[in-house]
């Protein structure tokens, strides 16, 4: 959250820049690359807690 209120990089800024200036394409691939950074990054939580419990 505090990206999106006081950066001046990254994917929060880049969000929040393309919303100011109407810059539809801007803000949508900010958040598809959003979303695609949380999914890989729940994929390797989940291995992770597979590895690490193992279900006999």
């Amino acid at each position: 959250m505090g990206e999106f209120l006081v950066s001046k990089k990254g994917i929060g800024y880049l969000i929040t820049y393309g919303s100011q200036v109407f810059n539809l394409n801007l803000v949508m691939s900010g958040i598809i690359i959003l979303m695609i950074v949380s999914y890989l990054m729940y994929l390797i939580v989940s291995v992770l807690e597979k590895i690490l419990i193992k279900k006999d």
